[in-house]
């Protein structure tokens, strides 16, 4: 397993599929956030089992060296297999390296689990933007 930023135009075509498969189509609306995918502040990962694209993360990049979650997803013929884990234990390596020293999400009662089980706990979100999720949502995180 490897984690990339997108960069080649099968990536940006994986990130594209993601975002709207699993978040943008459901509601049926179209992505409001493409303009992230050229903003420095928002890194988009993909993650690879060997030439296969499984999964995408959006992450933002905050001061004071935070970064939030906003988008994680394995594609679903590879879920239940540990690659939720291995991407978000990626991802924070990845952070850990840049010198990142928190990661924070918003998690949606289904993620709950999954959160808790790579020991995120309750920590406030503070989104710099000003952005607020779903009442539903748990806000979490994680020292690095």
């Amino acid at each position: 397993m490897k984690i990339v930023t997108a960069h080649t135009d099968k990536e940006w075509d994986a990130v594209r599929e993601f975002r709207n498969r699993y978040f943008f189509k459901p509601h049926k609306i179209d992505d409001p956030y493409t303009w992230t995918f050229e903003h420095e502040g928002h890194k988009h990962f993909i993650l690879h089992k060997e030439a296969e694209i499984v999964g995408y993360a959006h992450i933002q990049l905050w001061p004071e060296a935070r970064a939030a979650i906003r988008i994680i997803v394995i594609d679903e013929a590879y879920r239940g297999k540990n690659y939720g884990k291995e991407f978000v234990e990626l991802i924070e390596e990845w952070l850990a390296q840049q010198d990142y020293k928190s990661i924070h999400t918003e998690s949606s009662p289904s993620a709950l689990g999954f959160y808790e089980r790579l020991n995120y706990v309750a920590m406030p979100f503070n989104d710099p933007d000003g952005y607020e999720g779903s009442p539903e949502d748990t806000d979490m995180g994680k020292l690095l």
